[in-house]
């Protein structure tokens, strides 16, 4: 009897460890990272190997973002340093780093993430153990702690003395990025390293937008169009500008926006003509026209959108004539739009039309930007534009002695015989807003 109770006993307590490493189990489950965002680890996998296949030789370092907040799902990817998220997908893991060596015999690629802190993690998100749950997670062969990356790049650059600077170029009162500071104390003490400037690898990659990358793109511009739409439906003067973006912004998440792509923009009246305006308290007046600027982001993907109105419905003859210009130019701009043209001849295109209606002196910025997982993506726009490539064109007049700015932008991806306008669907002639407008008056 004494040994069946001893036996029971032990069978107990084997059963209550048990159950207490499966929920050890299931809590590390839930621990960062979570995974790669917005595409599987093979993904990522595959643009690490194009990027060791384009530098060769050497060794490359990129740091992650220090501070990501967590709780904000796909939104997180925009707190991520773009070109480290677009290489790893690993959003939810401040402070982490990657090291790429393309001529190194069997581990060729390491990410670092920083040492655990129990303490810390009662309070903020349990992280995961290192492991191969942590290699399934990530799609890296080896995962280390950051505490070992002077370490590692040491033993690497004794192999391979080209330190790769894949970027970012900062200016001369920024602070020095943290991999330059590395490779610097590196090269003083491993003799014959040296920093080789390859910062116009990724954008070079960057800029040539995958099927799958376009696939989400898509689906941050039909939240778009689904803000945009509900704001031209529901304006009405007397409103302030803060409670239309609050119906546009609403309308985004209902459609499937996960974020913003960037500060939203709604100007009315003399407001538009500033062209980074950050209010929202100005009251929409009958003869205003309203200048928004504000897209949704899906999987860390943006999009850029502006359209202006007029918040009564309709156009003022005068109010029409500019718009008309506007457009004008931005269908110059899209006619010279194709695989392989200059940009600056793009921005020629659509400025030529501004300066001979009389505008040249209201029209101050670039006719357009490129887009992708950030609203200013990467990519050499002084270079022949690649088919594949999304841009903005975003030709505008502001004139603030007259209380008005107009500007139209579209999202299109470049073909290999011209464009491929991407944000259809937003009414764009004076005839298609007013129209639009004029339901449900």
């Amino acid at each position: 009897m004494q040994r069946r109770t001893l036996l029971g006993a032990a069978l107990a307590t084997a059963a209550s460890a048990g159950t207490a490493f499966a929920q050890d189990a299931a809590r590390f489950a839930h621990g960062t990272p979570l995974g790669t965002v917005p595409f599987s680890p093979d993904v990522f996998r595959e643009r690490r190997q194009r990027v060791m296949a384009a530098m060769k030789t050497g060794i490359a370092v990129l740091h992650g973002a220090d501070n990501i907040e967590h709780g904000q799902s796909e939104e997180e990817a925009s707190q991520q340093v773009a070109n480290f998220a677009w290489l790893t997908g690993i959003v939810d893991e401040p402070g982490a780093v990657l090291v790429l060596a393309p001529a190194e015999r069997t581990v060729k690629e390491w990410l670092l993430l920083p040492s655990r802190n129990p303490e810390t993690e009662r309070w903020d998100i349990e992280r995961l153990a290192l492991g191969e749950e942590m290699e399934r997670r990530t799609g890296f062969q080896k995962v280390l702690r950051t505490p070992s990356l002077g370490g590692l790049v040491t033993g690497l650059a004794q192999r391979n003395k080209e330190l790769r600077f894949l970027g970012p170029i900062v200016g001369p009162n920024a602070p020095v990025p943290p991999v330059l500071e590395l490779y610097g104390k590196v090269a003083q003490r491993v003799p014959g390293a040296r920093t080789v400037d390859d910062t116009a690898l990724l954008p070079s990659l960057r800029i040539v937008k995958e099927p799958r990358e376009l696939a989400i793109m898509r689906k941050a511009v039909e939240a778009t169009r689904a803000g945009h739409l509900a704001a031209m439906r529901a304006v009405r003067p007397g409103m302030t500008e803060g409670e239309l973006k609050a119906i546009m912004e609403a309308a985004f998440r209902a459609a499937g926006g996960k974020g913003l792509s960037y500060h939203s923009i709604v100007a009315s009246g003399r407001n538009a003509a500033s062209l980074h305006y950050r209010g929202g308290n100005g009251v929409i007046g009958k003869d205003d026209l309203i200048l928004i600027d504000a897209a949704a982001s899906v999987g860390g993907y943006a999009c850029d959108v502006t359209r202006t109105f007029p918040a009564s419905g309709r156009f003022t003859p005068a109010q029409r004539k500019t718009y008309d210009i506007v457009l004008a130019a931005q269908e110059a701009a899209v006619a010279v739009l194709k695989a392989g043209v200059i940009f600056e001849d793009v921005d020629a295109a659509a400025r030529e039309v501004i300066r001979k209606a009389g505008h040249a002196d209201d029209f101050y910025h670039g006719v357009g930007h490129l887009v992708g997982t950030e609203v200013h993506d990467a990519g050499d726009m002084s270079k022949p534009l690649p088919a594949g490539a999304v841009l903005t064109i975003e030709p505008g007049i502001y004139v603030q002695a007259q209380n008005y700015g107009v500007r139209i932008e579209d999202q299109y991806l470049i073909t290999p015989t011209g464009a491929e306008r991407m944000s259809v669907g937003i009414p764009r002639t004076a005839a298609e807003v007013e129209a639009l407008m004029a339901e449900g008056r």
